[in-house]
């Protein structure tokens, strides 16, 4: 059963009132998943409600408030996993790439977190065809483990030729605090983070000799692994809204260095 399928199953089920049956195909779909099981408990919760209801100890507008959560909840989950799957296709382009021109390509570990804007999309989708014309491709995470998400990143850049980390904006902070409460209290203001998996992958990458660049948009602070003074890691600063600075000098020069890195680790990984 494909997604179109599982999707208009789902919202079938749900217009028929039958949520435990919504409930059971999506579990049987996304098996080990942390927000199936949240959607479990609150249905359990639900069911509680619902027989405590029948003994007259909950009123009626509690249970329906409940269901109706209950169903925006299952709607919720549905668009999250139909929005993941848009953004794998649409962001690596698995399924324009032949397998044959697969072949022809020297594999690459990218790391970016999931675009949430046009710009950022833009960016990635220009950055993907710069590099599969110079003979890379740019290759996510294929699958993900819930229980151990590192065994399958590891994996992944075991069959690898090189990392790159496209560093972008995940969150932004317009006001906080950081150390609250202590002598060291420092006010945050106006200030971007990139998502916490760029920095764990970033650390795997050097743990493996992996030929690492990191592209590092200048919205963001300087934190961890990804950081202006690390220059011995390969970062290279850039601006998501200038794509074509790609082309021009100095990030140009950074980028084809690190080409020629991952073509020399490639052919040496392959004569091994």
């Amino acid at each position: 059963m494909d997604f179109v399928e599982i999707e208009r199953q789902v919202r079938e089920y749900i217009g028929q009132n039958k949520i435990q049956e919504s409930i059971d195909l999506l579990s049987s779909v996304f098996k080990d998943d942390a927000d199936i099981d949240e959607i479990i408990l609150q249905s359990a919760k639900y069911h509680s409600i619902k027989k405590r209801e029948r003994q007259g100890t909950r009123d009626n507008l509690e249970l329906e408030l409940e269901l109706n959560n209950l169903r925006a909840n299952i709607l919720k989950i549905l668009k999250s996993k139909k929005d993941y799957l848009k953004y794998q296709k649409q962001t690596f382009g698995k399924e324009s790439i032949s397998e044959t021109n697969k072949d022809n390509l020297i594999r690459v570990f990218l790391s970016v977190a999931s675009p949430f804007s046009d710009e950022q999309q833009n960016y990635i989708d220009k950055l993907t065809l710069y590099f599969k014309n110079n003979g890379i491709l740019l290759d996510t995470l294929s699958d993900w483990d819930d229980n151990d998400p590192l065994v399958p990143i590891i994996n992944q850049m075991k069959e690898s030729s090189g990392c790159l980390v496209l560093a972008l904006e995940r969150y932004h902070v317009s006001s906080g605090l950081e150390k609250r409460g202590s002598n060291q209290e420092v006010k945050i203001i106006d200030k971007s983070y990139t998502s916490p998996w760029l920095h764990i992958e970033t650390a795997l990458a050097r743990s493996f000799n992996l030929p690492l660049i990191i592209l590092k948009d200048v919205s963001l602070i300087n934190e961890g692994l990804i950081h202006n003074d690390k220059q011995e890691w390969g970062i290279v600063r850039i601006n998501q809204s200038k794509i074509n600075e790609i082309d021009e000098y100095p990030v140009k020069n950074f980028i084809l260095n690190w080409i020629n890195q991952v073509r020399q680790y490639d052919k040496i990984k392959k004569r091994s």
